[in-house]
């Protein structure tokens, strides 16, 4: 059985490589090729493709970095966002020259990332259904799992949502008369890729809070811990194989119970002098005091992103109470004692809720501009079977929200209000 697995590039107004990659995808190629599939993969957003060989496109610090773009034309939906569409990725015609070698295929599967990536996606399938008109295609991912009622409508055979492995093989064995088994162990598959600049990880599943504007819940619904050997080895054996300096954490909560899991899981692989380590995905900032600083510190964490989302009491309840200003305030005074500076701490602050005035946000930045880190504005769209989608959809009835491009961050879309843009303009200068 052969099998093609396809990460797609990006349709948006912004991107950019900051330690991403498909993980759950990665882990069914792993299912697929232990159960004896041949594994075909070609991952649009890889910096590491030979193409970028020669072209001119920025680097960024510990393995980040610009993808390769062409502006495009915008869909009617965006005719009066002042900003340019582009698609990021590798060129159609580098994806075309891989197709040329391959004869045959049993099975198509496509990961999905943001709901408002879809054109990408569907330019893939366009492409697919052309050259294997006969050939299965399956996809999951983020937008076959909140809008699985849009992707009804594009020309596959699969839409699985979530991602509970066994749910996947009942559904795929039951679809297409497979006997794929679930294997004794899973792990990433990171030998699809001949080069890797970083590694990405999580310790943990799912989230013990439950926040209205999140969707974790949807993916993974139950919070669990990986076993602190199985994340060792998996860090140890990828760490050796592709000489990583730079580790992303994925988690949702990966500081919670600190001291038992990433604690350990730190001091296992300490005698990998050179990591780097980094937690885009935003820390709770209740869980960091002066030890856990230090130990920071020590273990040469160089990007801590702490969540505080509003400074708001009103808002604290959708958050699920986890994060109180006064935890902010501490922690940032713990990690500034720790000898952590202004360019490795940021803040992510929510901009765009339902209901949320810009007037919340400039007051917000005002007075985070006295402490030292660096303000990182989140813009929020509403995510289907969310509590905060079904909020928008009462305060905004006239808002086309379940169109997946009007899911769009970059737009922010539940701001349709005189000047908008000029506002937005605004509050961005000052975070700069």
């Amino acid at each position: 059985m052969r099998i093609l697995f396809i990460n797609p590039p990006v349709y948006d107004f912004s991107a950019y490589d900051l330690w991403s990659k498909p993980l759950g995808f990665l882990k069914i190629i792993d299912l697929m090729r232990k159960n004896g599939a041949e594994i075909l993969y070609f991952d649009f957003m890889d910096r590491n493709h030979k193409f970028y060989e020669n072209v001119k496109v920025k680097r960024g610090k510990y393995g980040c970095g610009n993808y390769y773009y062409e502006v495009v034309e915008k869909p009617e939906i965006y005719r009066n966002v002042p900003r340019r569409y582009k698609r990021f990725g590798l060129p159609h015609n580098v994806f075309l020259e891989f197709l040329d070698g391959i004869k045959r295929v049993d099975f198509v599967f496509i990961t999905t990332g943001m709901t408002y990536w879809k054109i990408g996606i569907e330019e893939i399938i366009n492409v697919l259904r052309r050259i294997y008109p006969n050939t299965p295609i399956v996809i999951g991912g983020i937008y076959a799992t909140f809008c699985d009622y849009d992707a009804k409508n594009l020309s596959v055979d699969l839409i699985f949502k979530g991602k509970d492995i066994l749910n996947f093989l009942n559904f795929f064995n039951s679809k297409f008369n497979q006997n794929i088994k679930l294997p004794e162990k899973l792990e990433i598959c990171w030998d699809v890729y001949e080069k890797l600049n970083y590694l990405v990880v999580k310790t943990s599943y799912g989230c013990p809070f439950s926040c209205w504007y999140c969707g974790i819940k949807e993916i993974e619904p139950e919070y669990r811990k990986r076993e602190i050997e199985e994340v060792c080895d998996e860090i140890v054996k990828n760490v050796e194989k592709f000489k990583i300096d730079d580790i992303a954490f994925y988690d949702d909560a990966l500081f919670f119970n600190f001291y038992n899991h990433l604690y350990k899981i730190l001091e296992k692989i300490k005698k990998f002098k050179n990591l780097r380590f980094h937690t885009p995905n935003g820390i709770h900032p209740r869980y960091i005091d002066s030890s856990v600083a230090n130990i920071l510190k020590e273990m040469n964490f160089k990007t801590i992103r702490l969540s505080l989302e509003t400074i708001s009491k009103e808002r604290e309840k959708e958050s699920a109470y986890k994060v109180k200003f006064e935890d902010f305030e501490k922690a940032i005074s713990y990690l500034n004692d720790a000898g952590f500076g202004e360019e490795e701490v940021g803040v992510y602050i929510l901009c765009g809720l339902p209901g949320q005035s810009p007037e919340e946000i400039i007051k917000t930045i005002k007075i985070l501009k006295n402490y030292p880190c660096k303000i990182k504005i989140a813009e929020y769209s509403p995510i289907p079977k969310t509590k905060d989608f079904e909020i928008s959809k009462n305060l905004y009835p006239d808002l086309p929200l379940e169109n997946p491009l009007f899911q769009n961050n970059s737009i922010y879309p539940l701001w349709n209000f005189k000047n908008k843009w000029e506002i937005i303009n605004e509050i961005k200068k000052m975070v700069k």
